[in-house]
């Protein structure tokens, strides 16, 4: 089933540095995007103080968004577990 999305999700962890840690991981991943899905996805990553928001703009078949937001979120889980080691 093809349809068009705008997604927002924010993380609030009340650490800008943790914040910042976990923002700059995730966008740095955002970025591997396979050249043949850019097109129709778009991922932007950002940190507001303690807060980290990512923006995803995806127009396509629904199956593809929800594998894209399901590694969204695995990325974030292991940038927090890496900044919970350091």
């Amino acid at each position: 089933m093809k349809i068009e999305a705008s997604v927002e999700l924010v993380w609030h962890y009340r650490d800008r540095r943790k914040a910042e840690a976990v923002a700059r991981a995730v966008q740095v991943d955002n970025e591997a995007i396979p050249e043949g899905l850019k097109k129709s996805l778009n991922v932007v990553t950002r940190w507001v103080d303690g807060d980290v928001i990512t923006k995803v703009k995806y127009s396509g078949e629904i199956e593809t968004l929800i594998k894209a937001l399901d590694d969204l979120v695995f990325s974030v889980k292991i940038a927090e577990e890496m900044t919970e080691k350091v």
